[in-house]
């Protein structure tokens, strides 16, 4: 094996261990929307904020928090009792995305905002980007701000 089809195996096993392997997006447990319309138009009906989720296919940690994060019970209860979830696809990479990344100030993935306005980048919202675990996911979905806007 030359060095590049080396590098190329431990890619191919790296992104297998993510979950990059072409096959289906494990279930995270979170009955998440797709469409931004429906989305504010339930969180105006129920009273809850939207939480926003910026997320790609080939996001490594988007895959992870699906796997540790969102599949987490507690997780699942906090989100169904105070949100309406919202997931944002940016695998693609096109002016429709470019759009959703400028209206909601996505700088990076995963990226979360909770609000209750359309493209809520800003001062209207909480949000976070990176990696979160169950206990620090938690947090931010309990905490005051996240509630309330």
């Amino acid at each position: 094996m030359n060095r590049r089809e080396l590098l190329l195996a431990g890619l191919a096993l790296l992104g297998a261990s993510a979950g990059w392997g072409g096959n289906p997006r494990p279930a995270s447990g979170i009955d998440w929307l797709h469409d931004e319309q429906r989305a504010f138009a339930e969180s105006r009906r129920t009273g809850k904020p939207v939480l926003v989720e910026a997320w790609a296919e080939w996001c490594a940690a988007c895959k992870v928090m699906d796997r540790n994060s969102w599949s987490d019970p507690a997780v699942q209860r906090k989100v169904r009792e105070r949100f309406v979830p919202l997931r944002l696809d940016f695998t693609e990479d096109s002016p429709a995305t470019d759009g959703l990344r400028q209206r909601y100030a996505v700088d990076g993935l995963p990226t979360l905002l909770a609000c209750r306005a359309p493209a809520c980048a800003g001062t209207q919202s909480d949000r976070t980007t990176g990696l979160l675990q169950p206990a620090e996911l938690l947090a931010f979905l309990a905490s005051e701000g996240a509630a309330a806007r």
